[in-house]
């Protein structure tokens, strides 16, 4: 509202200042004098399951029906993470759609793998019930770390029908590998399934889990125009409807060029910026002298770069998970404070001291 104050000084600004050309929309949730405000040609609308004051009008079942995106698209040209149907949220119909954010990336031997698990640990860690999905049906990277012999008896997606409830295709983490989410593996070795399978299962998770994140294998940009991979099946369709993917680039000449050629790709299949999200990985043993910072900005949401170490490796090696970890946590904070913006991630608590000269994140730049 242009004008501060109580509901009264703003019902009184709106009936002084009348809708432009006759078309301006109010949407209120407070009694007030609305009638003088709907005489200036606003129509007010009434965002309540109370009774419709007098001077305002119900949303139309056009607005109820669609998602809470689809209305900030609509009346302010801004999409949001909200697929939840505004009927929904205004009459208290149903539980909140869980999240959704897929993890990919342009090349090989980035972390996008652990990225996903740590982004699952941290947000389970903090209350929010997490589903990680393994869509990467070639390598069943999580299926190797989590039962590397295949030796349990886990459920995977190909275990779940259209119709059924998402724990049907889902392993309690909690019980069978002593972590705080739940996780739904790639189809075992020669077994494939559609990808509408898992549109169709994420869309059921969603019900279940507050928070679900799909590991996708690295993509390129002829994938986005192919409906057969991950990237023209997945990505696209979910991105476009206010989805978030999290891309994970490989620090280096090639690989950052590699990227680029996807990031410059992403406007034309009409992919929202605020719904990307971008984070370097810098290798172990590069120097600082070999990194350069390039400029995402006109793709997405960069949210600063992690150095990989030896440490880390070895620890994977190992089958060690959520390990605390400088050269990581602060970036995966950032990443879950704008995917659960209310969830009370804080990335200032993670913030690494830079030294004032050189150091280990001298070449992080603000």
């Amino acid at each position: 509202m242009p004008s501060g104050g109580d509901i009264d000084v703003q019902a009184k600004f709106l009936a002084d200042h009348p809708a432009p050309q006759g078309r301006g929309y109010v949407f209120v949730d407070q009694p007030g004098n609305w009638m003088m405000v709907s005489q200036a040609g606003w129509r007010v609308y009434w965002c309540d399951a109370s009774q419709v004051p007098v001077g305002c009008l119900p949303l139309p079942d056009q607005i109820l029906n669609h998602s809470v995106n689809d209305l900030t698209q609509r009346f302010w040209n801004q999409s949001i993470n909200d697929k939840r149907l505004v009927g929904d949220v205004l009459l208290g119909r149903e539980d909140p759609m869980g999240v959704l954010i897929c993890v990919t990336s342009m090349s090989g031997g980035v972390g996008k793998t652990v990225t996903s698990r740590r982004l699952c640990e941290r947000a389970a860690e903090m209350g929010v019930p997490s589903l990680l999905v393994d869509g990467n049906m070639l390598q069943s990277s999580q299926r190797s770390f989590f039962d590397p012999e295949r030796r349990m008896n886990v459920r995977s997606i190909a275990d779940w029908r259209k119709g059924q409830k998402a724990t049907m295709g889902a392993n309690p983490g909690k019980r069978f590998f002593n972590v705080e989410y739940d996780i739904s593996f790639a189809p075992p070795t020669g077994v494939t399934v559609p990808w509408q399978q898992y549109l169709d299962y994420v869309e059921e998770a969603r019900k279940r889990w507050q928070f679900i994140v799909v590991d996708l294998d690295r993509i390129s940009a002829a994938d986005l125009d192919d409906p057969s991979t991950a990237a023209g099946a997945l990505i696209v369709p979910w991105v476009r409807s206010g989805d978030l993917v999290l891309f994970s680039v490989k620090a280096g000449l090639q690989t950052q060029a590699d990227a680029m050629a996807v990031f410059q790709m992403l406007p034309s299949h009409g992919l929202p910026q605020e719904c990307i999200g971008i984070k370097d990985s810098i290798p172990a043993g590069m120097p600082d002298s070999d990194y350069t910072q390039y400029d995402y900005s006109d793709y997405g949401i960069f949210f600063g770069a992690e150095r990989q170490t030896t440490k880390t490796g070895e620890l994977i090696a190992a089958g060690q998970s959520n390990w605390p970890d400088p050269e990581l946590d602060w970036v995966r904070e950032k990443v879950l404070d704008w995917a659960l913006p209310d969830r009370g991630f804080d990335p200032e608590q993670f913030e690494p001291k830079r030294k004032k000269k050189g150091g280990l994140f001298g070449w992080l730049k603000k």
